[in-house]
């Protein structure tokens, strides 16, 4: 019961203090520093319900001399009594008192690291002070990549529990084009985080850092499927958005950022993602344009139109970082369309991940040509051993594919003996000027 009358006496101190304050009125330094004092050493001694009163204490005697700081440190001991205490009943009163010294310590300072953490409090304590909550979390923007990872997932927690699932059919697409918008601004905040915190000298700092922001997006990831769980729910709003994307650099912005969203989500075969690459592409050509070009012509099955985008994202992009990925879809778009033997020359250039489905490419090209390449029966059939050999690079590159792919259409031991061949020997294919081991 003293406890629970300290927590009464606290909420009337804190609003009488501040107004005081503002008058100037004077109170007993002294006491002051005396209370501080004590609540300092029994926060030390984790003597929580003790620091607690002393930190009340001197809200009576410090007056006008309060400060932010005086508001920081009382949070520091009601939170640590909050997460200590069993009983429900005390749990509650003690979070009553917390929002007051959140409330109290606005009065002093604007501090957006603060709120964001105010509003976090609100939402795990499932406050249904959905404006007031809606009014902190606007710090989210003002912080940006400096907002925490948490401060980051209880914002988007908050849209989807708060806003969105209580939202009227009238609001409902209103909302969720809006969190859309918010999810992809903040997967922004967590990517350029993850980047700063690779960038740090102390590895381990930075290891810990890039996991807490990654995952921070994986919770992203999960709660925004929640709203926009198909291609079907997302595309209608990217439709809507698409009429009001503005010019200049904003608009381009906002383009890649909703083609990255439609990649993300596997929606690269629908209308609307063609309308905002060729848009984008339009505006701005560039590599990654081109690429994202190339794609909507493959799943349109127009694999000529997708080997010229294809070819201008790989001329674009030069010997930057997606060289091996746009030779990777040039190759496939070159063997969709039949072009054999320029899909085997851009797949052999395909280096890095991408390197054994290249050679996937290289294998099926020679196969695909193999009964027109060659002067005699003999060397086309032998085409098939030198698909095979790209084809057993990519299984020991960790393709799954079978190491005897192609060999069952090789020269058999009776056609390689009729042909004046031994196993073991090498043959020259002319059409493709490579040798391989007759087997």
């Amino acid at each position: 019961m003293k406890l629970k009358a300290l927590f009464y006496a606290l909420a009337l101190t804190i609003t009488a203090n501040l107004s005081f304050a503002q008058e100037g009125s004077n109170y007993n330094d002294e006491d002051c520093k005396k209370y501080k004092t004590l609540y300092f050493q029994y926060l030390k001694s984790n003597q929580l319900e003790d620091a607690c009163m002393f930190w009340n204490k001197a809200m009576f005697s410090c007056g006008d001399s309060l400060d932010a700081g005086f508001f920081t440190n009382g949070r520091i001991a009601y939170l640590k009594l909050s997460k200590a205490t069993k009983d429900e009943a005390r749990k509650a009163e003690i979070n009553d008192t917390l929002k007051l010294i959140y409330e109290g310590r606005m009065k002093y300072e604007k501090d957006p690291d603060w709120e964001l953490d105010y509003a976090v409090f609100l939402t795990s304590e499932k406050s249904d002070e959905t404006e007031k909550m809606d009014k902190l979390y606007e710090n989210i923007h003002v912080l940006k990549d400096k907002a925490s990872p948490t401060q980051i997932q209880m914002y988007f927690m908050h849209l989807i529990v708060n806003k969105f699932n209580k939202a009227s059919a009238e609001e409902k697409e209103a909302t969720r084009e809006f969190i859309i918008e918010e999810y992809i601004i903040l997967s922004d905040y967590c990517k350029q985080a993850i980047k700063k915190a690779n960038a740090m000298d102390d590895k381990e700092k930075a290891e810990k850092y890039a996991d807490a922001y990654g995952k921070a997006q994986s919770f992203l990831d999960k709660y925004f499927l929640k709203i926009a769980n198909d291609c079907e729910v997302l595309m209608p709003v990217l439709e809507k958005k698409f009429t009001s994307i503005p010019e200049g650099d904003a608009g381009m912005a906002e383009l890649n950022k909703f083609i990255g969203l439609m990649e993300k989500q596997k929606c690269t075969e629908t209308e609307t993602y063609e309308k905002y690459v060729v848009e984008a592409n339009k505006r701005n050509p560039t590599a990654a344009g081109y690429y994202g070009l190339g794609n909507v012509y493959m799943s349109k099955k127009s694999s000529d139109k997708a080997v010229e985008a294809f070819s201008k994202a790989v001329e674009m992009e030069g010997e930057g970082e997606n060289k091996d990925v746009y030779n990777y879809k040039l190759a496939s778009a070159q063997y969709a369309a039949h072009q054999y033997k320029s899909a085997f020359r851009t797949a052999k250039s395909v280096g890095g991940e991408y390197q054994g489905k290249a050679m996937i490419i290289c294998g099926n090209s020679i196969a695909a040509m193999a009964n027109s390449c060659g002067e005699s029966t003999f060397e086309r059939k032998a085409n098939y051993w030198l698909a095979n050999d790209y084809i057993r690079k990519a299984a020991s590159l960790g393709e799954d594919v079978s190491s005897s792919t192609y060999l069952s259409n090789a020269p058999d031991k009776g056609e390689i003996f009729d042909n004046s061949y031994t196993e073991g020997s090498s043959i020259t294919l002319s059409c493709w000027g490579e040798s391989t081991t007759i087997r």
